[in-house]
């Protein structure tokens, strides 16, 4: 995420000036610190890769010198994603994120974040209380020695609260979201897209069972206002390139060749500096954990307690709505619902800018939600947003904190699982495995009961007929305890039947992924972590698998078109780096995708790629489909037949990679175009290209695979968007063998020798290890802290570079 101005700043860093000097604001690592508000000393040791291990004498020391450490490496981090949930990021961004903080505010962001603090029990404010002085206490103490971002913006950070605790959970519970996308395309494809089009644009998943839909039918001649810019921005501010592909892994063998239960799980996100998670092991009495936790939140969401092992992936939960209201062209904040005329409500809401300005913009709000179309004069209709964030106080209490402190002292699956009957607004495949060789996943989130739609396309609010009606019961989500097969994996793949009314969504992940870990756990018979580690490595495509013999069953004469199928013919349908068949398959895709869609969407094909990234699409099952109009150029006199339309589109494949990758086709590579860059989330420009950033680095992989590099083809490119964002694998047997990896490092600090110093174990399938075991993390300690209580000191210590 750009900052404006933040890069000319540190131009100055680059001159020498020493308060703009990275390694002022570096932690202390070795020695101690007086001044932390603990009752006892507490004892952190960082390993070669500043992983921590922190042993407390009580909950409260534990959970508040976790604050204090997240805020020595991540500081800014959370600083940024505080400011993106509390609508915020102008003040210190310039007036290029008004429209960021307009649709924070929009869709209820920083209301969620108090609902969930004020829905804390007494047990649970205590600990998050615990915490939030552990990052107060940081900020006090190194008020004059912050990091290098908040020095170049001369920004003093506010203390924590409560609040704040929850903003890299509600940043996810928006950022996860599936549908709106989808949804906002109907509306700007609603006079020209039928449904049998949509069908074939978002099938949902193989053999899904498609609701009927009328949408097109009452929206086709309704005009309906256009979209508030802010609708879509931030996707556009967050990930220029897209959502990405991907999604996340995780599955679990109840018998592994140690005989007990080994469990590995690897989520993919946006590609962020610095990457989501920050690896620790917290201990104190009654609390025992390892795994990846969120800076700024306390505990481990991802990870072990020495019986119980859990990972995460997104369910896919539609949980976003859209809903379509007719209004008095002349009066447009009158609306109408049910036969009543109903007015909308204003809000005025008040967005700081640098240097103390205010920007003051309206939000119109209605009872489905806020309007995110325009409210002007003329339109016979706008569309409002209804989800998590837009409900009225005390329709959904988001017990989060429960969960998890739940999950914390879970002793088997069956208590992890019930955990996550507690969670609201994460829809999440929680996949567990215990020490007596159980395993079981079950789905969590609030999943919305619909009156009168599906919530696939946009809803008639004015009907009276439509609306939400509750959540569906917890016991209803997908769920499996031991199967009969020994093993269970989750890949934001359908987990419900087909012909399943209603599921959980229609927005499901293509099955490529599940396919492949079915395939390859179904081949392994009582497997080792050495081979989970080389299936979160797994660049086999399974919808080159499927696609690639379809094309080739056509015949072409065209001498580039049979070039580029005789290299698709050798090929093995491995995503590796240097693989000329992957190249010219994804520069195949775009191709035709593009020949399929332009002149149907027109401008909209940027939002349709938006869309369907993270879906099963038409580039899945057009090849099945060789009669729909879809292969017709509307925008030609003549209709052409699909194998044209597949002839053209690999004849441009080969001239797009000859200027792509040069005329010598022995060179084409997919890591040539497949890279990734790790962007510093706190300035653009030079400075931040060759100081700030790492890459561009050639990887392998796609969104289809197990190793899963998600990118997307809104701009024509083929960069990486999203990744794994952690690789960790957790055996039962012995959580001392447990493993674990991430992009970048442990230290959000530029400069800093734990800022990048894991990444090119990452590219690589490395891992680090990952004891548990109090014995071995001192033998491996390369450094070690005490936090002490006491007066107000920067204590003794080196700078752990």
């Amino acid at each position: 995420m750009k900052t404006t101005g933040l890069a000319a700043i540190l131009i100055l860093a680059c001159a020498g000036c020493a308060t703009f000097s990275p390694s002022k604001g570096y932690p202390c690592y070795d020695g101690s610190i007086q001044g932390v508000p603990l009752q006892a000393p507490v004892h952190v040791y960082r390993d070669a890769y500043g992983v921590p291990a922190i042993f407390a004498g009580n909950a409260h020391d534990l959970l508040t010198a976790q604050g204090f450490v997240h805020a020595q490496d991540r500081l800014w981090q959370m600083e940024t994603v505080r400011r993106i949930t509390s609508g915020t990021l102008s003040q210190i961004s310039g007036e290029d994120y008004l429209l960021f903080d307009y649709f924070v505010r929009m869709i209820g962001l920083p209301q969620l974040k108090k609902r969930a603090a004020d829905a804390l029990s007494v047990e649970e404010r205590a600990y998050i209380d615990a915490y939030v002085e552990g990052v107060n206490a940081y900020i006090d103490l190194h008020a004059e020695n912050l990091p290098l971002e908040f020095r170049t913006l001369d920004l003093q950070p506010e203390p924590w609260t409560a609040e704040d605790v929850f903003s890299h959970i509600i940043f996810y519970a928006w950022l996860l979201v599936t549908n709106y996308s989808e949804e906002i395309l109907a509306l700007q494809t609603a006079g020209t897209i039928d449904a049998d089009a949509w069908n074939l644009l978002f099938p949902s998943s193989p053999g899904a069972r498609l609701p009927a839909e009328t949408f097109f039918d009452w929206a086709k001649d309704l005009e309906i206002a256009p979209l508030h810019p802010a609708a879509t921005f931030m996707y556009e501010a967050l990930a220029p390139s897209g959502h990405g592909g991907g999604g996340s892994n995780n599955w679990a063998v109840a018998e592994s060749a140690a005989g007990a239960p080994i469990l590995a799980n690897d989520p993919h996100l946006l590609v962020t500096v610095p990457a989501p998670w920050y690896f620790c092991r917290l201990n104190a009495p009654g609390i025992d954990l390892a795994g990846a936790s969120l800076a700024g939140f306390p505990g481990i969401s991802i990870g072990h307690n020495g019986r119980v092992a859990w990972g995460l992936t997104n369910v896919q939960t539609d949980c976003v709505d859209l809903f379509v209201l007719k209004v008095d062209p002349r009066r447009p904040t009158h609306y109408y619902v049910g036969g009543q005329v109903l007015e909308m409500e204003t809000e005025t809401v008040e967005i700081p800018l640098p240097g103390g300005e205010v920007e003051k913009l309206p939000i119109y709000r209605t009872v489905f939600g806020p309007v995110i179309t325009e409210v002007s004069e003329g339109a016979q209709a706008v569309a409002a947003l209804k989800w998590y964030g837009t409900l009225p106080e005390g329709e959904l209490l988001d017990t989060l904190s429960k969960a998890w402190l739940r999950l914390f002292g879970a002793r088997n699956v069956e208590e992890a699982l019930e955990a996550g009957r507690c969670i609201k607004t994460l829809g999440q495949n929680l996949l567990a495995a215990d020490v007596q060789g159980h395993i079981g996943f079950h789905a969590t989130g609030a999943v919305p009961q619909r009156k009168g739609y599906s919530g696939r396309l946009p809803a008639d609010g004015s009907s009276g007929r439509m609306d939400w009606i509750g959540f569906k019961e917890y016991e209803s989500l997908p769920s499996c305890v031991d199967p009969e097969e020994g093993w269970l994996a989750t890949a934001n793949h359908r987990t419900v039947p087909a012909d399943t009314p209603a599921p959980p969504t229609y927005c499901w992940c293509p099955p490529y992924r599940y396919q492949r870990i079915a395939e390859l756990l179904a081949g392994l018979d009582r497997p080792g972590p050495e081979d989970f580690q080389r299936m979160q490595m797994d660049c086999r495509s399974l919808q080159a698998d499927r696609l690639v013999p379809k094309i080739l069953s056509f015949s072409f004469s065209d001498p580039d078109a049979l070039t580029a199928a005789q290299i698709l013919a050798r090929w093995d349908r491995t995503m590796t780096v240097d693989s000329a068949g992957a190249a010219v398959f994804h520069v195949f895709l775009s191709e035709l995708m593009e020949l399929l869609l332009e002149d149907d969407l027109g401008a909209h094909l940027y939002q349709y790629h938006l869309a369907s990234s993270i879906s099963y699409s038409v580039e899945d099952v057009i090849l099945d489909h060789l009669e729909s109009p879809l292969w017709d150029r509307t925008d030609t006199p003549r209709r052409e037949t699909p194998s044209e339309i597949l002839e053209t589109a690999l004849s441009r494949t080969v001239q797009r990679l000859n200027s792509l990758c040069g005329r010598d086709r022995d060179k084409w590579r997919w890591g040539k175009l497949h890279t990734i860059t790790h962007h510093h989330s706190g300035a653009t420009g030079w400075f931040s290209r060759f100081f700030l950033d790492r890459g561009p680095y050639s990887i392998g992989g796609d969104d289809s695979t197990v190793n899963a590099t998600g990118f997307n083809r809104v701009n024509g490119d083929f960069q990486v968007v999203s990744y794994p964002s952690i690789r960790i694998i957790m055996p039962l047997h012995d959580l001392d063998a447990a493993v674990v990896i991430g992009p970048m490092g442990q230290s959000g600090q530029p400069g800093h020798r734990h800022y990048d110093d894991m990444n090119d174990l990452w590219k690589e399938g490395g891992f680090i290890p990952f004891p548990f075991s109090r014995e071995l993390i001192e033998a491996r300690a390369e450094s070690m802290l005490i936090l002490e209580p006491g007066n107000l000191s920067k204590g003794r210590c080196s700078k752990g570079r």
